[in-house]
């Protein structure tokens, strides 16, 4: 398709003017499919700015969503990766665990503009009906023994923590077990799920998903006390194509810690870990209770405090907030 062709030389010159001739003599295509393929990439949502008798721009700051510029940034160690990009989906798990059936490759990743049904860890939802974001999912099914199942949304949240605070210099802090957090308000979740064999109950394969609010300009008026975007917080705007590609790139070591050195993995997560020390609300299903927040074992469990008795729990059991003073 002209319109990709295009797209992929104006991103490896991206904020430079190029001559509709050049464009024309690089691609063999004519000035008018050039035009075409250039208004075809405007309605699309890319930021090209037409400078008369000079050319065509992509501005620095057109942040639409693009494989062709997430792999133009990919580090040289990043696995190959398989895209699909879509414009709307009422969650991109759901995608993946509804198509898994479809020979879809290992290291696949759905990438979404919107998601209407997003979803977090024990059925609650994540806002994700802004375009400002970033609604990804990751999809693997070969070398899964490479992998500690108990410690991938472990791993993730780290990785997804440390790649916001370099891309955007900022100090992102962890909220056990998937939610990250920036000045007190959260920016971002996780949400992985596995699928087992039926017949020996081994994995056949997992599925990460990850939603970062990047340049997310609003929430719903009940969630503004609760959450934020990177740019509502810093009062910056950043490129989602860098920081998806920034997060690709390392992602597969941060997995493979689960393996590896997962003492090393765990500690740098309690680096990051939020409330410890501090007075937590615990709920476990219809049950609310009170502790200290200690500290992660080495399962990756959260140890709570609880009026003298040092309580264990996983991740599935229950979620948690800081305490109301």
């Amino acid at each position: 398709m002209s319109s990709r062709k295009i797209l992929k030389i104006l991103e490896e010159h991206k904020g430079e003017i190029l001559s509709g001739i050049h464009l024309a003599q690089e691609l063999g295509l004519s000035r008018n499919a050039i035009w075409k393929g250039i208004n075809t990439l405007k309605e699309e949502g890319y930021l090209i700015e037409s400078v008369k008798n000079k050319g065509y721009r992509l501005l620095p700051e057109s942040d639409s969503l693009s494989e062709s510029e997430i792999r133009l940034k990919l580090q040289p160690q990043a696995p190959h990766y398989q895209f699909i990009l879509l414009d709307e989906v009422p969650s991109t798990n759901s995608y993946l665990k509804e198509n898994r059936e479809s020979h879809l490759e290992n290291n696949t990743v759905v990438l979404a503009k919107v998601q209407t049904q997003g979803r977090g860890r024990l059925g609650k939802t994540f806002h994700s009906e802004d375009k400002g974001g970033i609604y990804l999912s990751l999809y693997k099914n070969e070398n899964l023994t490479d992998y500690d199942i108990g410690l991938l949304t472990i791993a993730t949240a780290l990785a997804v923590s440390d790649t916001l605070d370099e891309t955007a210099q900022v100090n992102t802090g962890i909220k056990w077990v998937n939610d990250l957090y920036l000045q007190g308000k959260k920016i971002a979740g996780i949400l992985t799920e596995g699928t087992l064999e039926m017949e020996t109950g081994s994995l056949s394969s997992f599925i990460i998903g990850i939603g970062i609010n990047v340049n997310v300009d609003a929430f719903p008026e009940e969630l503004t006390d609760i959450a934020s975007s990177l740019s509502l917080l810093t009062k910056k705007t950043y490129s989602r194509n860098e920081i998806i590609a920034a997060l690709l790139s390392t992602l597969e070591s941060y997995l493979l810690l689960t393996k590896t050195d997962p003492k090393g993995l765990l500690a740098r997560y309690r680096e990051k870990l939020l409330f410890v020390g501090e007075t937590i609300e615990v709920f476990r299903g219809k049950d609310t209770f009170q502790g200290t927040l200690q500290t992660v074992n080495d399962e990756g469990h959260l140890v709570v405090d609880c009026q003298g008795q040092r309580k264990t729990f996983n991740s599935g059991e229950i979620s948690i907030r800081k305490a109301k003073n």
